[in-house]
């Protein structure tokens, strides 16, 4: 990717500017970029450190959402689904769910939802609900004791366990078509031409500096924070989202398949599905009003989620949660009482039809399952506005990643390579068909082979590749270009390894490696994305 040069933006005019470096901005970006538009994307953070990197990671329909009878959603979502197991076979894969049932309101429900499921995806690769007897379904997943299992249905939606590099793949595929993205770039307020959105104010987080960029369209695509970009146009608009925060906890692997629970009483869903060798569970859905920088897991979160899956997994105990994710949803503020009966449906608001601001776009709520189509929709508003005619080729042209690597492949590059065959699988999931890019680092410097962590197979090769993937501090590398933050230990067992070799390409002196070790041990801890939590006696 492009290196940060805030000094040569100055000097350009952009077509558009994109706020916001999660997966629906970094899809705008792909889009636009594709559709030769001359594109910026800037994010205060790293990409994909928001809600994108605290989600359930799971590419879906939304099963759930039937009951509400939001067929155009589900729908949407199943054949974003399909299209991304075509655009992204290395990182969206499908993932078989138990639906357990010990009531007759599940069955019938059920027995009505999952056919009109399977009929909505009619266009689907994946296949079809099939009913489990109660002896099949402890077959499947011998530890589970529901009490009053009447049996289950299986089905099928898909996965993406590494949602960041998901993201990471759109910015990375945006650069190579010419957009610039630019991240810990903080946008602090809009300019102005008259009635229109000329540019915006950008800081450079990482210096301080102040700078000033022109474009002829602006889209706000800040996830939860996209309501203070909405202010910055000063015309007073009425609130555009409403923020809910939603926690997941990781705990040692507890069941065989992804098991999905239904509560229709008591209006309750989780979800404890695999995920590397652990489980992850989920999910809360409570009103959220605090700092939107720091969002951080209560125990009563946890005892919540525990509480459900412990109807099905009684011996799961606070003690074996090795720690908790906690993000916000931003959604489309539509004046329901509750943000569980807000739609997930998203919207792109033309501020100059709304506020008569022209220039600014907005775009609000969305799954992460429909990003491409949201990207699209709102690519093709800023065509309008260009007086562009061009058309999205999202849903055809692979990311950069796509195919995965044959078995053939990767064991070739074992023999070749030398690594373990465990490694080479790694290296073959997180980076798709370009795991050879990491592998001829390896070859040019062999300690580039050397494994990271105990408890993951990444190797000091990717701290060098993740440089050129825009990786500008320890957190980025730990948590959004491995999988060494994922881990049982959170990457402490590895901090001061990464922080040095960082540090020797960077150009960090003692003082600054130590800060980044500090800075990324003080987010483990508190809650910055990942917490652990204890019971009231401080045991883990």
């Amino acid at each position: 990717m492009s290196k940060r040069d805030f000094d040569s933006l100055k000097f350009e005019t952009f077509d558009l500017i994109v706020v916001g470096g999660g997966i629906m901005g970094a899809g705008i970006a792909r889009d636009a970029a594709l559709r030769g538009i001359h594109t910026l994307l800037l994010e205060k953070q790293d990409f994909a450190s928001g809600t994108t990197s605290r989600s359930s990671r799971l590419i879906h329909g939304g099963l759930r959402y039937l009951q509400h009878l939001d067929f155009s959603l589900v729908r949407q979502g199943l054949r974003e689904r399909e299209i991304l197991l075509s655009i992204a076979s290395h990182l969206v894969h499908p993932r078989s769910f138990i639906i357990p049932m010990n009531s007759t309101s599940q069955r019938v429900a059920l027995a009505f939802g999952l056919p009109l499921y399977d009929m909505l995806s009619f266009d689907k690769s994946l296949p079809s609900r099939q009913r489990l007897t109660r002896h099949e379904t402890i077959e499947m997943e011998p530890d589970l004791e529901l009490k009053g299992l009447k049996g289950s249905y299986l089905y099928y939606d898909c996965q993406a366990p590494f949602v960041e590099r998901l993201c990471l793949e759109n910015v990375i595929a945006a650069a190579e078509l010419g957009a610039s993205p630019v991240n810990y770039a903080e946008v602090t307020g809009l300019q102005r031409l008259g009635s229109s959105v000329s540019g915006v104010q950008v800081r450079d987080v990482l210096s301080g500096e102040a700078y000033k960029v022109r474009s002829r369209l602006v889209v706000n695509a800040t996830g939860h924070w996209a309501q203070s970009v909405v202010e910055m146009m000063g015309t007073g608009s009425p609130p555009v989202v409403r923020r809910s925060k939603g926690i997941h906890i990781v705990t040692p692997q507890i069941s065989r398949h992804a098991i999905a629970m239904f509560s229709i009483a008591k209006g309750r869903h989780f979800f404890i599905i695999p995920w590397l060798d652990y489980s992850l569970i989920g999910i809360t859905d409570t009103e959220y009003s605090g700092d939107l920088d720091i969002v951080e897991a209560k125990k009563e979160d946890v005892v919540y989620i525990l509480e459900g899956v412990r109807e099905a997994f009684p011996s799961l105990e606070l003690g074996d949660v090795l720690y908790t994710v906690a993000g916000l949803r931003a959604l489309a503020d539509s004046g329901s009482r509750s943000t569980r009966d807000l739609s997930r449906k998203y919207q792109v608001i033309d501020h100059e039809k709304k506020d008569g601001v022209g220039g600014f776009i907005s775009v609000l709520g969305g799954k992460i399952t429909a990003y491409r189509a949201v990207a699209e929709d709102t690519v093709n508003l800023v065509c309008r506005k260009l007086g562009l005619k061009t058309l999205s080729s999202t849903a055809k042209i692979p990311l950069p990643g796509a195919p995965s690597p044959s078995q053939e492949a990767m064991e070739q590059a074992a023999l070749e390579s030398g690594l373990s065959m465990d490694t080479i699988t790694h290296l073959g999931n997180l980076y798709g068909s370009r795991f050879r890019r990491v592998l001829d680092l390896v070859e040019k410097d062999a300690r580039g082979g050397q494994n990271l962590c105990p408890h993951s197979p990444d190797i000091l090769a990717q701290v060098w590749y993740s440089i050129d993937e825009g990786a500008i501090t320890l957190s980025d590398f730990l948590l959004r270009r491995s999988t060494v933050g994922m881990r049982s230990c959170q990457g402490l067992d590895a901090t001061d390894t990464i922080a040095r070799e960082m540090g020797r390409l960077l150009g960090w002196n003692p003082d600054e490696q130590r800060r980044q070790v500090e800075d990324y041990r003080n987010s483990a801890a508190v809650g910055q994305g990942f917490r652990w939590e204890t019971d009231d006696a401080g045991r883990k």
